[in-house]
């Protein structure tokens, strides 16, 4: 199956990513098969192109959910919000302890 998601490269304290399509059995850092752009969390910079990524979902490539999270809040295409899983809070925070 393949995978889009995100590959870190970099230094230390200098990270940035790579979105990448890839088999979801070998490694993220080298065995993708095409590098779709890139995305700085430092400048919170994402040059993606959303049609190549839209069109490789659309021939059944399953986007990372942190890439798809990503992905719905830049372009807010609701495309991939399929893709992130909505989880409910089930613990208590440290505020409702005390009381």
């Amino acid at each position: 199956m393949l995978v889009i998601r995100l590959s870190r490269h970099g230094r230390t304290n200098l990270a940035f990513y790579r979105v990448v399509l890839s088999e979801h059995t070998k490694p993220v850092k080298y065995g993708y098969k095409e590098v779709l752009w890139s995305y700085d969390p430092v400048k919170h910079i994402l040059k993606v192109d959303t049609d190549a990524i839209v069109s490789w979902i659309k021939k059944w490539a399953k986007p990372s959910e942190r890439l798809a999270k990503i992905l719905l809040k830049e372009t807010k295409n609701e495309l991939f919000n399929k893709f992130i899983e909505h989880r409910e809070r089930k613990g208590v925070t440290k505020k409702e302890e005390k009381k």
